[in-house]
């Protein structure tokens, strides 16, 4: 029973919510925008609240107006002042810990700041950048207009080989993956996330996105499974570190905006690279 209540309420939300985030994308610009920097901003706050609970000083102002930063020049100047951007925030989060009283996980708290910003300012800036991919790809492929945008990609491989990975394991999963991480994935579930990814990616791939090839299909929606994989198990890593269950419980029946995310994180950059080196 308490799987089935936790499922439905899975579905409810996703009906609510997947129409909302294929508008968004299609949409693009300013909402998109707005949408990823407002993930950004909620996620980084609960990533802060899991470092708190570390008993380290989370630098919550400056990390957030970075990484608001970061999203503002994915989407005006095409990340060209990334590297700037995150070496200012290194110098004065690490200033502000030299002139700290007293001096107690110093290290510490330099560390988990600025991964923290990496993690979830820079790697969700990705999302903004992949909405310009849509001009590119109207210049390689000839079309007037495509009206499936690449964006969606990185929410639809991480959800799909979320959702084939929770039923299979649920179902059949008996050898657990890294139970020292999340006790609750497992080899099977694995397996049956990425088959049903790579399914899913060869049979819609073509019939939704026509300017990428079967081949490059199966290949974003195998390794976008691995990256989605690997951002689930980084984010179940940092909950057990912090001793909490869920991000936050601000979406009902998923957790918090990092429980729901942190797939998407790590698919994001990983088809932002593959379709500039490997499609474009």
């Amino acid at each position: 029973m308490p799987f089935l209540k936790e499922m439905w309420v899975r579905v409810i939300v996703g009906i609510i919510f997947v129409p909302c985030i294929i508008l968004i994308c299609t949409l693009g610009g300013i909402s998109l925008f707005i949408f990823v920097t407002l993930i950004v901003l909620f996620g980084l706050h609960e990533y802060h609240g899991i470092i708190v609970a570390k008993e380290l000083t989370a630098n919550r102002l400056i990390g957030g107006i970075t990484a608001f930063l970061l999203c503002l020049d994915a989407w005006l100047e095409s990340g060209s002042h990334f590297v700037l951007i995150l070496t200012g925030y290194l110098l004065v989060t690490s200033t502000r810990e030299v002139l700290r009283n007293p001096l107690n996980f110093s290290l510490n708290n330099i560390t988990a700041n600025v991964f923290g910003v990496f993690y979830i300012g820079l790697l969700g800036s990705f999302l903004i950048l992949l909405d310009e991919w849509n001009i590119n790809l109207q210049n390689i492929s000839g079309l007037d207009e495509i009206n499936i945008k690449p964006v969606l990609l990185a929410f639809i491989i991480p959800w799909t080989y979320d959702t084939f990975a929770y039923f299979t394991g649920h179902f059949w999963g008996r050898k657990k993956l890294l139970p020292q991480v999340s006790p609750g994935k497992t080899i099977e579930g694995t397996i049956g996330g990425l088959v049903g990814v790579s399914i899913v990616s060869l049979t819609l791939g073509s019939a939704l996105f026509p300017f990428i090839s079967p081949f490059h299909c199966v290949i974003l929606g195998t390794f976008g499974g691995l990256f989605a994989q690997l951002g689930d198990l980084t984010e179940s890593l940092l909950k057990r570190h912090g001793g909490i269950k869920d991000s936050s419980k601000i979406i009902p029946g998923h957790g918090g905006v990092l429980d729901r995310f942190d797939s998407v994180l790590f698919t994001a950059p990983f088809i932002f690279y593959y379709q500039a080196y490997l499609i474009s």
